[in-house]
């Protein structure tokens, strides 16, 4: 099995990258999160892999951090949560952000990730909680790639796109997680203003915050 690539991202889509490694280009399959914080065309990358194995198909998912990649994994154990829907709530937060919702049993802010209905985030509650809860606090306990990471300039650096390709980053990001335009509009255009007027305004900040305000919009309706 492919448990960790490293290469040059070939091409970049909205569902899936091409990494070539040693002339060798694997098409890989990553949260829309983790899509936006890649580097530009031709810029190296190192991903965590996990392979999905079925009869009829062998699928390669990435991932920028490992812990990500266990969750993911626990996430697609769960009886009606297929490699789609594992890869949307990932595209929203962070593994470590959605362990805490699962553990918390926040179902309110699980269903207000697009495509995850009540259901969906009670049963993900049921089933994960206490795994979870243990996973985190394993992983958490060796501090071993978070601290190699702060200490990584070029991991750094990969967290953030550069300032100019923010706003369309934003949007493709907000559209290939299930919102339409018009939703998002008012909402990208609010940081697009922050962003022309000079101010640093990272990916991931943008995003996060661009979904706050989606949530808390479809909550008032």
């Amino acid at each position: 099995m492919i448990g960790y690539l490293k290469g040059f991202l070939l091409e970049k889509r909205p569902d899936h990258i091409v990494l070539l490694v040693n002339n060798v280009g694997y098409e890989i399959e990553v949260p829309a999160s983790s899509l936006c914080l890649l580097p530009p065309l031709n810029a190296e990358v190192a991903l965590h892999i996990l392979t999905y194995v079925r009869e009829d198909a062998i699928r390669l998912f990435g991932f920028l951090h490992y812990f990500d990649k266990l969750v993911f994994d626990s996430l697609i154990q769960v009886s009606g949560i297929g490699p789609k829907a594992a890869l949307a709530l990932l595209g929203v937060v962070d593994g470590f952000e959605l362990c805490d919702m699962i553990v918390q049993n926040q179902v309110v802010k699980l269903t207000s990730i697009p495509g995850i209905g009540t259901k969906t985030a009670e049963r993900l509650v049921l089933e994960l909680k206490t795994k979870l809860q243990k996973l985190s606090a394993r992983y958490e306990d060796s501090h071993l790639e978070h601290n190699l990471e702060k200490k990584d300039p070029t991991a750094r650096q990969n967290t953030k796109l550069i300032h100019s390709q923010t706003v369309d980053d934003l949007k493709s990001a907000l559209s290939n997680l299930g919102y339409k335009e018009k939703q998002f509009a008012q909402v990208v255009e609010h940081f697009a203003q922050k962003i022309h007027a000079g101010e640093e305004m990272p990916f991931e900040v943008a995003l996060k915050q661009s979904l706050k305000k989606l949530s808390e919009h479809m909550f008032k309706n």
